[in-house]
């Protein structure tokens, strides 16, 4: 994993790690101190956002002047099977999250 990329927008992958970091375990400390099975899997979900953040920010300012693959490449730490696994994981949390939080109260 090339850890160099890191210095590249550090103000967008500090902001989305510690979005996903701190409504993450807020979301899992509520979930396990109340026994909710569907608020501890959303807290999961929003902490493996802010983990996909840190190795792939979301950049705006940059979108309209370079292609989406050219930024991937630029900015992106680890592989596309590492960010393929995290995002398919993030997005199964979430759902079931949901899914278990507002459709089956648990």
């Amino acid at each position: 994993m090339d850890t160099s990329k890191f210095s590249r927008y550090p103000g967008s992958r500090l902001f989305w790690f510690l979005f996903g970091a701190i409504l993450g375990s807020a979301g899992v400390w509520s979930g396990l101190t109340q026994g909710l099975v569907g608020e501890t899997l959303i807290g999961f979900g929003l902490i493996t956002l802010g983990i996909q953040g840190l190795l792939r920010p979301v950049v705006l300012t940059r979108v309209a002047k370079i292609s989406k693959a050219e930024m991937t490449r630029e900015v992106s730490v680890g592989s596309d099977a590492l960010h393929g696994a995290l995002s398919l994981a993030m997005a199964g949390l979430l759902i079931a999250g949901f899914v278990l939080k507002y459709l089956m109260k648990v």
